[in-house]
């Protein structure tokens, strides 16, 4: 071997142990300072946390094939639990005020070319060693946030998504792309739009279950061929449009029946406000202080609207 190959030989050898030594030093000093380069276990589940305190977002962007969102309002501390995603099989940006999650489920994650050039995620993803995730656990992402940190919005995009939404009471827009999911929430007030439909037209998502309950939502939109939709102590101070083919919808409402803009149709269910069957379709207009509008349109769910019993504590929290 030539001289000039061997020296160039060592050189290589020295920059690979030198990156190794590196990515290892700096890793154990971010442990120490509470912050992690790579996932940490947690029993069984492996956990890698992003802090959102100091981060000025307003905008969260989550994409994976199957998973579980929570999103909790009124903590004590801001920030996001990914939960048993694989290193190399995911990436994270945050830029421009909005913080990127993206999952891909090969190996094009760590090392990939995009159309406008070649990203490459560094190389402490390539000598974690210890990255290893049980392929039969679910994966979840956990969002904390404080009252007072504002995110305008998120936008979550997955074929198979559970949803659970809790004590989130600020104008945040809710863009929800899929094709299956079943969605909870609890104590949630936004002056803006909750969207579910599935992609870029606006197409319908084959099947979303869906409870919410002390709710007060601006807007909300709805498009699936299959929706079970139940409201309790809900208001839609502007409107709801809600469009399916088959399932179930009923919708308790903190209003009087008679304060809000109605147009309901279905073609081959019922309709029931307050206990009394009424036609198909059914129109009722407020044109003074409305409590806001509802639009149903359904091939043969069975459509019912009534009033939530309400107290007090009740009204304060929606």
């Amino acid at each position: 071997m030539k001289p000039a190959s061997i020296i160039s030989l060592v050189i290589a050898v020295l920059l690979v142990v030198v990156g190794l030594v590196s990515c290892f030093i700096a890793q154990n000093m971010a442990k120490a300072n509470g912050e992690y380069l790579f996932a940490e276990d947690r029993g069984a589940d492996s956990v890698y946390t992003v802090d959102l305190t100091d981060s000025e977002i307003s905008k969260i962007e989550l994409i994976a094939s199957k998973v579980q969102v929570n999103i909790y309002g009124r903590q004590e501390k801001s920030y996001i639990e990914f939960v048993n995603f694989r290193e190399n099989y995911y990436s994270i940006s945050n830029a421009n005020r909005v913080l990127s999650f993206d999952e891909i489920p090969d190996v094009k994650s760590m090392l990939k070319f995009w159309e406008n050039g070649f990203s490459f995620k560094g190389m402490r993803y390539i000598f974690n060693f210890n990255n290893t995730v049980d392929e039969s656990r679910d994966k979840v992402i956990n969002v904390y946030l404080t009252s007072d940190k504002d995110i305008k919005i998120f936008d979550i995009k997955s074929d198979n998504l559970t949803l659970n939404l809790s004590g989130m009471t600020t104008g945040t827009d809710y863009n929800i792309t899929t094709k299956n999911a079943v969605i909870n929430g609890d104590v949630l007030r936004t002056s803006s739009t909750l969207s579910i439909n599935y992609g870029e037209k606006a197409t319908s998502a084959d099947k979303v279950d869906m409870k919410l309950s002390t709710a007060l939502i601006q807007y909300v939109g709805i498009n699936a061929k299959e929706l079970n939709l139940t409201t309790d102590k809900f208001r839609c101070a502007g409107k709801a449009d809600i469009t399916s083919e088959s399932g179930s919808i009923s919708i308790g409402t903190i209003s009087q029946i008679d304060d809000i803009s109605l147009d309901l149709t279905t073609n081959s269910g019922r309709i029931v406000l307050d206990n009394s069957e009424v036609m198909s379709p059914y129109k009722h207009s407020v044109s003074e202080n409305s409590q806001g509008e509802i639009a149903i349109t359904t091939d043969s769910s069975d459509i019912t609207v009534f009033r939530s019993a309400t107290d007090k504590a009740t009204d304060r929290e929606a």
